[in-house]
């Protein structure tokens, strides 16, 4: 083997360590910036109701009632994490209650049938827009 080889080898390794340890060294320096995190509400009437998420971290969940045009919403709130717990009878699929638990910036929760939003937002976000 020659200077360069090992040379190569080297180099080839220290990038291949710092590309595996920045994203985790992002992750922990970064950790959970729940300070400038919101739970968005949105009803098709154009009310928003707001909610920091650092408040939903006790041992009781928050629960919200929106009311839509076919009904109340039941939304839950805990742990750093949102949900739609019910929607109402008249909702034929129930869709946005299937849809689970959302925990960061990016995916949402929509009643088309009841008209209410729901999402996580951040003074600073990764994501610049999103679409479907």
């Amino acid at each position: 083997m020659t200077f360069y080889d090992k040379f190569l080898i080297i180099s080839l390794v220290i990038i291949s360590v710092i590309f595996i340890i920045s994203p985790l060294a992002n992750i922990l320096v970064e950790g959970n910036n729940l300070d400038d995190q919101v739970i968005i509400i949105q009803a098709g009437d154009g009310s928003r109701q707001k909610i920091p998420l650092a408040d939903t971290y006790r041992e009781e969940p928050v629960i919200i009632k929106v009311a839509g045009p076919i009904g109340v919403s039941i939304i839950e709130a805990h742990n750093g994490r949102v949900r739609l717990k019910e929607a109402p009878p008249e909702d034929p699929e129930k869709i946005c209650e299937k849809t689970g638990w959302i925990d960061r910036v990016g995916p949402m929760i929509i009643c088309v049938p009841n008209q209410i939003s729901i999402w996580i937002e951040a003074k600073e976000s990764e994501l610049d827009g999103v679409s479907w």
